[in-house]
């Protein structure tokens, strides 16, 4: 087996460790691309959950508001009669 010249060592050392990052790199890619479905239902499951949640609060905002009218109509009417009697 024959020993390498120094001259060869660095340019073979700085060839494999560009060979070793971009396989890294590319490791890296393939496993991001693989998760994005994941976590794009995981999103979509986080907004759905926020947009049902505020259309619950929305209806109730709507119930309360619906109340307070009536009530204003019924004080309303109580102060029409109200000074109707005097």
């Amino acid at each position: 087996m024959a020993v390498p010249d120094s001259g060869d060592f660095w340019p073979n050392l700085f060839s494999g460790g560009v060979g070793a990052a971009l396989g890294a790199l590319g490791t890296v890619v393939v496993a991001v691309l693989n998760r994005q479905p994941a976590m794009a239902s995981l999103v979509d499951a986080r907004i759905r959950t926020l947009i049902e949640s505020y259309e619950r609060h929305v209806g109730d905002l709507q119930r309360q508001i619906r109340q307070l009218e009536s009530k204003v109509d019924m004080l309303t009417r109580a102060l029409e009669e109200a000074g109707d009697r005097r």
